[in-house]
């Protein structure tokens, strides 16, 4: 296992132990938040983007709330690098998914394996050299024609204006020292810039979504592995 690895498991797991001890208030927000809106978004780009029982990884799940409606469409997988954050999803999800704990660095798969591979606010948190391997490995897993949906969350969305303004009064104004999520060095800058990030990894951009559905959260990029 490389540093960057061995790195990413120790803040992974501090931050799904923290959003259960530190954050209540923040966690209450942000479980209204998955359940009423991002579920519905998902939800829809799923739906309408695969075949059902098709095979998909949900690629750095997180504790999973947002995957009971795939659940029940999909077969899913959930590949997280943290442990502790893949026992909540188990505790959520019960066995509706197999769970995979790994790197989206380096995933315990293999080749051509998975008709679809989709995620949420996984990508902002590397760095682009980081994103390229990810991809890389996207691909490497996705059968011919399957397909990519990333959720990716740009620097103009609603939820990063407000989880900033939220980070300076917490810990500027209450003085607080609080840190609501690990660091997003890349969030998405333009249109442009996206979808040449997911061109170049071998995909072809299927579609490319910004708008109410999510309250302007995140950029929906929908993209099919070309062979």
């Amino acid at each position: 296992m490389n540093k960057q690895i061995s790195n990413d498991i120790r803040e992974w797991d501090e931050y799904w132990l923290n959003s259960q001890e530190k954050k209540r208030l923040y966690e209450i927000i942000a479980e209204f938040y998955r359940r009423f809106i991002l579920k519905r978004i998902l939800n829809y780009f799923i739906r309408t983007s695969f075949k059902k029982n098709s095979n998909l990884l949900h690629a750095g799940c997180g504790s999973g709330r947002v995957d009971e409606g795939v659940l029940s469409m999909m077969s899913v997988t959930a590949l997280d690098i943290s442990h502790k954050a893949l026992k909540i999803y188990k505790k959520i999800n019960k066995n509706n998914a197999k769970i995979l704990e790994g790197s989206v660095l380096e995933i315990p798969s293999t080749d051509s394996q998975f008709n679809g591979v989709y995620n949420f606010g996984v990508l902002e948190h590397f760095t682009f050299a980081e994103i390229n391997t990810i991809l890389a490995e996207f691909k490497r897993i996705l059968k011919p024609s399957g397909k990519l949906l990333i959720f990716w969350p740009p620097r103009f969305g609603l939820s990063v204006i407000v989880l900033k303004a939220t980070h300076i009064f917490l810990n500027s104004v209450l003085r607080m020292d609080i840190k609501l999520h690990p660091d997003e060095p890349n969030l998405i800058k333009s249109k442009k810039q996206a979808i040449s990030i997911i061109i170049k990894a071998g995909f072809e951009v299927k579609k490319y979504y910004f708008g109410t559905r999510d309250l302007f959260t995140h950029v929906v990029i929908k993209a099919e592995n070309k062979e």
